[in-house]
């Protein structure tokens, strides 16, 4: 189980107590800029309501992921752990600006994912608020696809309020304002950065660099010019089964156009579970997280 040194307010308290003695909901979200404590927050309630329903957790931040890679969206339930999940979505890069798309997609389709498991209550960790139109409009089109039962909104000043009178008069979703705790740490660029390529090394721990056939498999997302070397050299990619989600994320480290093979470093996967590659934006420097010593290996079935 992950764990902190945890400043529990009064406020979280209240909730608390509130999500475990009112009518039965399902959803409930989590959001405010970053750096406000949304995860901390996020996790604990998960924690203290699966102790009474089977609560299931979905992180949303492809930045700085608590569950999962970065880059994507991943499904988990109790206990929590960073290496562990249900379902995951490739959004292809670590921030959701110019990914609003495959973002909306991904929280629906995980949602499902968590009915499906038969989650009793669903706890979303929202990415870090964006303060520009891009971010207000991606947190008004969650609110209005998912119309999830609350909205749990960590502010400093008015950030989110914008978006939050839209639903004024809405039924759902029921808006609860908290305030920041001044127990909040806040990470600059640099740390983040570090912290992401941290999450990638543990994930590409076990990572050969492998082979898979593009014939007969589908591409989708961000798809570049697969004959142009530089166009494809690191890029990240989704190895995903035929309902879309991500069975494991690799590096492509090139294109034999004449087999129609990619080359790429990646963790074990069965080469028959996979339907689609999706191609991200984002780009991982193998050597950065400690591939370039690793030896070769065929992928089963191709």
């Amino acid at each position: 189980m992950l764990s902190d040194t945890l400043q529990v307010l009064p406020e979280w308290q209240a909730l608390r107590e509130q999500l475990l003695g009112e009518p039965p909901w399902r959803v409930l979200m989590v959001a405010g800029p970053v750096n406000a404590g949304k995860t901390t927050l996020a996790r604990w309630l998960t924690e203290q309501v699966n102790e009474r329903y089977r609560t299931f957790f979905l992180d949303a931040d492809p930045g700085q992921s608590l569950v999962g890679p970065p880059t994507t969206l991943a499904l988990s339930n109790f206990p929590l752990e960073s290496d562990r999940w249900l379902r995951l979505r490739f959004i292809g890069y670590i921030s959701p600006e110019g990914h609003l798309l495959q973002m909306l997609s991904g929280l629906v389709r995980l949602v499902e994912a968590a009915r499906w498991h038969q989650a009793q209550r669903l706890v979303i960790d929202l990415p870090g608020h964006m303060p520009n139109d891009a971010g207000r409009e991606l947190l008004f089109q969650m609110l209005d696809v998912l119309r999830p039962d609350y909205i749990v909104v960590l502010q400093r000043e008015d950030e989110l309020e914008p978006v939050l009178r839209c639903f004024r008069w809405s039924r759902r979703p029921r808006i609860i304002r908290l305030p920041v705790s001044e127990a909040v740490q806040e990470r600059d660029r640099w740390v983040r950065s570090d912290y992401r390529r941290e999450r990638f090394r543990r994930y590409f721990a076990e990572a050969e660099l492998r082979r898979l056939s593009l014939q007969a498999r589908g591409l989708h997302g961000i798809v570049p010019v697969l004959t142009n070397p530089e166009a494809v050299r690191h890029r990240l990619v989704a190895l995903c089964d035929a309902q879309g989600f991500a069975r494991a994320l690799g590096i492509v480290v090139h294109f034999d156009a004449a087999r129609q093979m990619l080359a790429l470093w990646a963790p074990p996967f069965r080469a028959r579970e996979i339907a689609t590659v999706q191609f991200g934006r984002f780009r991982l420097d193998p050597a950065e997280v400690g591939l370039m010593h690793r030896r070769s290996a065929t992928s089963k079935g191709d």
